[in-house]
């Protein structure tokens, strides 16, 4: 809860300061204080403190070099090694960072549009995909169960739904990794955390 602390803190100032500004103005123009100026800077407040507690679990995420991702975009994993490229893609909760795993392990946060690439041993492996701070109470976390072979590339698309109550985060595997290369090539790539 704790956390929380400077998106609420942050939306109050918002608050009281609009109330402040249209108080003054109404006071100026001659009229009393009433509901209508003090409403609208409390429900700009309300919005502000959600989004950023939306964005809490959010980290700057660092940029891979022009080098690493040329490798990357080249297809080829290291010798003895399989390479898992995520993207994501989509306008839904674009600037909210989403946590990428491998067998439970985080090893990127990406924002829309974004990709990163891993080498990963051979073998069965779980992909999953999902939320930190308040956004993750609202969405449905996603995960892929895949097996790979010395040298094979995998890939999956990350996609956000919209839901009534929850939103669903979708990881969709890419039959033809190579098909991706061109939309790659104009994404950020995210280098992995070590």
């Amino acid at each position: 809860m704790t956390k929380y602390i400077p998106a609420i803190v942050t939306g109050l100032v918002v608050a009281l300061l609009l109330a402040f500004g249209l108080n003054s103005l109404a006071a100026a123009a001659g009229q009393p204080p009433s509901l209508s100026t003090w409403l609208p800077p409390m429900i700009f407040g309300t919005i502000v403190a959600y989004v950023m507690a939306n964005l809490v679990g959010t980290k700057l995420a660092k940029a891979a070099t022009a080098s690493d991702k040329a490798a990357a975009l080249t297809l080829r994993p290291e010798p003895g090694q399989a390479l898992l490229i995520v993207l994501r893609e989509g306008f839904v909760g674009k600037a909210a960072g989403l946590n990428v795993a491998v067998d439970d392990r985080v090893f990127a946060q990406l924002k829309s549009p974004r990709f990163t690439a891993l080498s990963i041993p051979p073998g069965p492996h779980k992909a999953s995909a999902s939320f930190g701070g308040l956004a993750a109470a609202q969405s449905k976390a996603a995960s892929e169960d895949f097996t790979t072979a010395p040298g094979e590339v995998v890939a999956f698309r990350i996609l956000l739904s919209m839901g009534m109550t929850q939103n669903t985060v979708k990881m969709e595997r890419v039959a033809a990794p190579e098909t991706l290369v061109p939309k790659l090539k104009s994404m950020p790539m995210i280098a992995p955390i070590a």
